[in-house]
């Protein structure tokens, strides 16, 4: 135990470094892939409940619970882009349960044109992540879990291949209720590039996360912390001088964003209100994307996003929306199925 946590720690040691944007390959990956995560304010993975959808962004999650559901999760994104995530769990006795999954983004069809402006047909473009995930429970409260993701893009005619490694760990008390997660997510290579002897590297983030789900009230409370390497993310416009005023002969300074300004950029929020075991509602808030993205002066409920969830006998249902601004909203859908039928397990087990 103790040889794996030191690896752990030394892995996550040595890609903590800044991230900046546009610096990097396979961008998609930091997008939320499932509905769950994104009512909640996205980057969610403080949470061990059995969820299939949740352990695709944090492998330390899974658990043998999963075995034979599988799940689709769908987004309507802005501008006509959409893209998703299916995944599928299966137990292995003796060796343990793995997840695998395939995240998808289409970004549909453009026109073709020469430098003249002509048309000369269409194309398309897409980003793929295949990949496969483990977990081993370490003791009662924690567990460590890993993804391996094969990754592919295609733009017109240019093409780019990597791999990553994705390792997380997670603390889980079901006595105090209390869940708290450490992610080192996107770790790897550029194989191949889009051109010749160019290779990018890929957004590696570390992420943390906890919540805490009330004892006598139906609510889970949830803080996510995002971007954890790089402790500025907010943007200073480089072509901004310093002022000054007409009427004292002050001189005022270019604005920069304040200590809390930058903390914030670093935090989610989410609420899950739970009135049965078989019906959610969620609402989450992102500062860093209201900020972001938010038209100034007309920020409305850019950074707001809300869910549901339902869940039967052998489905769960969810769905989730996500102001970005005043120009778009992304749409996304999930369902899980247990397949065999939960009834049908038990009849097996009741045999036995």
């Amino acid at each position: 135990m103790k040889n794996i946590l030191l690896t752990f720690s030394i892995v996550l040691t040595t890609i903590s470094f800044g991230q900046q944007g546009g610096l990097h390959t396979f961008q998609f990956l930091d997008l939320d892939f499932n509905s769950r995560s994104m009512a909640l304010g996205g980057d969610f993975i403080a949470l061990k409940d059995g969820d299939i959808d949740l352990s695709v962004a944090n492998p330390a999650t899974i658990t043998s619970s999963m075995d034979n559901k599988i799940s689709l999760n769908h987004f309507v994104y802005p501008s006509g882009i959409n893209y998703g995530q299916l995944a599928y769990a299966k137990n292995f006795e003796k060796v343990g349960t793995f997840v695998g999954h395939l995240r998808y983004v289409n970004y549909g069809k453009f026109t073709r044109t020469d430098e003249t402006g002509t048309e000369q047909g269409s194309f398309t473009a897409g980003d793929y992540a295949l990949g496969a995930g483990y977990s081993h429970e370490l003791n009662k409260y924690f567990s460590i879990g890993a993804n391996f993701n094969m990754l592919f893009s295609h733009y017109e005619t240019y093409t780019s291949f990597g791999v990553g490694v994705d390792m997380a760990t997670i603390f889980y008390d079901e006595k105090s209720n209390i869940t708290a997660s450490l992610v080192a997510r996107n770790i790897g290579y550029q194989i191949k590039g889009f051109t010749k002897s160019n290779h990018e590297p890929l957004p590696i983030e570390v992420l943390a996360g906890i919540s805490y789900k009330f004892h006598h009230a139906p609510f889970r409370l949830s803080l996510m912390g995002t971007d954890l390497t790089n402790w500025d993310l907010t943007y200073n416009d480089p072509t901004l001088e310093p002022t000054v005023d007409q009427l004292t002969g002050d001189t005022i300074a270019v604005p920069r964003a304040s200590f809390a300004t930058k903390l914030a950029y670093h935090t989610n929020f989410g609420v899950e209100i739970l009135p049965n075991e078989n019906f959610f509602i969620r609402a989450g808030f992102n500062f860093g994307r209201r900020n972001g993205l938010g038209v100034e002066n007309r920020k409305g409920a850019s950074g707001i996003s809300f869910g549901l969830g339902l869940k039967t006998t052998n489905f769960v249902f969810n769905y989730g929306i996500s102001f970005y601004s005043a120009a778009g909203i992304s749409n996304s859908f999930g369902i899980t199925y247990q397949v065999g039928g939960k009834r049908q397990k038990r009849k097996t087990a009741q045999k036995e």
